[in-house]
C-alpha cells in the first residue's frame, strides 16, 4: 500500500499507479506531520510506501526533518517526499539526503514527477540521490570506534549517580544521547531512568507517540523510566538528567556528578560550544562533538579542546550500543566485575581482566 498525504493542487498525482494493482490511500488537506506521525499514522502501519507532498505540510524544513526521522524510527516504509514547485528546493534535498532519504521527488511537469515517482518505487529505487547519500556518508566519516560483540552485563556500584546531559545549541542531540546512554546502561545491568530538566517538552509528544501509560511517579517508555519532574519514586543507578540548551549552567548540571556537553563543533558553530564551555570553566565535563566530518576532527580537537570526544549521530531513542565506547569511559568507575562463562565455570572478572 502506498499512503499519500497530498494538498489539493498534486492529489491526482499518484492516480497512474493505479493500473499497477498498487493499492494508495490519499489524504488530501494539511498536515502536521508531526503530529501525524505521533497519532495518526499507527493506522496505517501496513503502508510500505509514504509519500508526501510537502507543500501540504505546516511545519518549517526542521520540524520537518525531525518528525520524518520519528517516522524512521517507528515504521518500516520507503519515504518519498515530493518536492515539485517548492521553494528552497536544494535545502530540502541536502537534509533528506543527510537523514538517508534518497527516493526524492523534484520534476515539475506531470511527466517528469509520474517518471521520478515510479523510479522511487522501483526496487532500487531513486539513483541518483542514493549516489548523493553515499558519497556523503564517505566525506562525513568517523573514526572508527570500537564496536561491542557482545552486550556484557556488569555488576554496579552505584546509587542515584546524577548525569546532567545539555547541548550548546539547539537541536545539539541532547535528548536522543541521553536516552541512547540510559538504554546502553540497562542493557549491560544497570537502572537507570530519564528525566526531563527542561522546558523543550519533548518528553511528553514521547509519551504519546509511545502510549506509555504512567507507573507511579515515572512513564516507562521502552525500558526506560521517564519523568516529568525530578520528584523520583525510587532508586537507580543512574539519574539522566535532559537539560536541553544550556546558555548559563543550572543548577541541576552544576550539582550532576556527571556533565556531558553536546554540540556541533564545526567551524562556523564553535563559538557557540566555546561560550557554554566559558560559563562551565570551573567544573569537569565530558564534552561531545557530534557529526563531525572525519577531515575536520583534528582541527577541532585543536582549535577547542584535545579532550573532545567525537560522537556518532544516532537517531535510534533505544540504540543500546552507539557511542558505548565513550560511554564506557565516563561511567567505568562504578563497574564492580562481570560474569563470564569459559568451559561450564562462571568466572567474576573486573572489567580489564581477560580469560585466554
Amino acid at each position: 500500500m502506498l499512503l499519500y498525504l497530498s494538498s489539493n493542487g498534486k492529489s491526482g498525482l499518484t492516480d497512474f499507479l493505479e493500473a499497477q494493482e498498487l493499492v494508495i490511500k490519499k489524504l488530501i488537506g494539511r498536515f502536521s506531520l508531526k503530529q501525524f506521525v505521533a497519532k495518526d499514522l499507527r493506522n496505517y502501519a501496513g503502508c510500505k510506501y509514504f509519500a508526501i507532498d510537502v507543500s501540504c505540510i505546516e511545519e518549517p524544513l526542521d520540524d520537518f526533518i525531525v518528525a520524518l526521522q520519528s517516522f524512521q524510527i517507528m515504521f518500516d516504509a520507503r519515504i518519498i517526499p515530493v518536492l515539485s514547485e517548492m521553494e528552497n528546493i536544494d535545502c530540502y534535498i541536502g537534509r533528506l539526503v543527510d537523514i538517508g532519504v534518497t527516493d526524492i521527488v523534484t520534476a515539475d511537469s506531470i511527466d517528469g514527477i509520474r517518471d521520478e515517482l515510479a523510479e522511487c518505487l522501483s526496487a532500487d529505487g531513486r539513483q541518483r540521490y542514493k549516489r548523493l547519500s553515499e558519497s556523503f556518508k564517505q566525506d562525513t566519516a568517523f573514526e572508527e570506534a570500537p564496536k561491542a560483540k557482545e552486550i556484557v552485563k556488569y555488576k554496579w556500584n552505584s546509587r542515584n549517580v546524577k548525569i546532567a546531559i545539555a547541548g550548546t545549541q539547539r537541536r545539539s542531540g541532547v535528548t536522543v544521547t541521553a536516552f541512547n546512554l540510559a538504554a546502553w546502561l540497562i542493557a549491560r545491568g544497570a537502572s537507570a531512568c530519564y528525566v526531563e530538566a527542561n522546558t523543550n517538552r519533548h518528553l511528553n509528544w514521547i509519551v504519546n507517540i509511545y502510549d506509555a501509560e504512567k507507573d507511579g511517579e515515572a512513564y516507562p517508555v521502552g525500558d526506560i523510566d521517564c519523568y516529568f519532574t525530578n520528584e523520583l519514586d525510587k532508586d537507580y543507578n543512574f539519574i539522566i538528567y535532559d537539560c536541553g540548551e544550556l546558555k548559563e549552567p543550572t543548577t541541576i548540571f552544576r550539582k550532576a556528578d556527571i556533565r556531558l556537553l553536546c554540540g556541533s563543533i564545526l567551524p562556523h558553530e564553535a563559538k557557540d560550544y566555546l561560550q557554554v564551555l566559558n560559563a562551565c570553566k570551573d567544573m569537569d565535563i565530558h564534552k561531545l562533538g557530534l557529526c563531525v566530518p572525519k577531515p575536520l576532527q583534528e582541527f577541532c580537537r585543536e582549535s577547542l579542546s584535545r579532550d573532545i570526544l567525537i560522537a556518532e549521530a544516532s537517531h535510534d531513542l533505544f540504540d543500546n550500543n552507539i557511542n558505548g565506547h565513550i560511554y564506557f569511559s565516563i561511567i567505568e568507575r562504578f563497574i564492580l566485575y562481570k560474569k563470564v562463562v569459559k568451559n561450564r565455570q562462571l568466572y567474576d572478572l573486573s572489567p580489564f581482566e581477560q580469560i585466554t
